[in-house]
């Protein structure tokens, strides 16, 4: 049989495996499995996942939350007033409880739920003798936020969430029951 009889089906046959149409066909989605693939291998090992804020630790497989610091503030009876004027950046805190020393700083964490550029650290200044303590804001808040209040030596610590409008705002943190 010569080449001119062969027809257009046995010519395509004739062809070596890797020159047939029907390669290209199956190979294509297993190329972009693997192009994708790799592309979000390297985003995860690449971008750091700040969401996880609280005190949890590791262990074996699992996660515990460390209860010590919510278990000295519940045994204190420690509970802060937070007001916050959000136009002009400042924040109060009136801090009540049976304290065994009473801080000269306080820090308090305001913590964004997803995106770690957002959180804020603030330390915040005692005034006088009365457990009042002052510092302003370094961007104004939009959107949901976790409060974290504690001392410096982080051995109590108080929560609450907040959800905007946060124009001129009380809010009481307190320890988790």
């Amino acid at each position: 049989m010569t080449e001119t009889n062969m027809t257009e089906d046995e010519i395509q046959a004739a062809k070596p495996w890797y020159k047939q149409p029907w390669l290209l066909f199956i190979l294509t989605p297993i190329f972009a499995v693997v192009f994708y693939g790799f592309g979000f291998l390297y985003l995860s090992i690449v971008t750091m996942d700040g969401v996880v804020k609280d005190d949890y630790y590791r262990i074996a497989k699992g996660y515990e939350l460390n209860t010590e610091k919510n278990q000295n503030a519940i045994d204190q009876n420690i509970v802060a007033e937070l007001n916050l004027d959000d136009v002009t950046g400042d924040i109060m805190v009136k801090l009540n409880g049976q304290l065994t020393n009473i801080p000269e700083f306080l820090t308090l964490d305001i913590v964004h739920p997803t995106h770690q550029k957002y959180d804020q650290e603030i330390t915040l200044k005692a005034i006088g003798s009365q457990q009042l303590y002052s510092g302003s804001l370094a961007n104004p808040l939009k959107g949901k936020r976790y409060l974290f209040l504690f001392p410096a030596d982080e051995n109590w610590h108080l929560r609450k969430e907040i959800l905007p409008p946060y124009e001129q705002r009380s809010f009481e943190l307190k320890p988790n029951l």
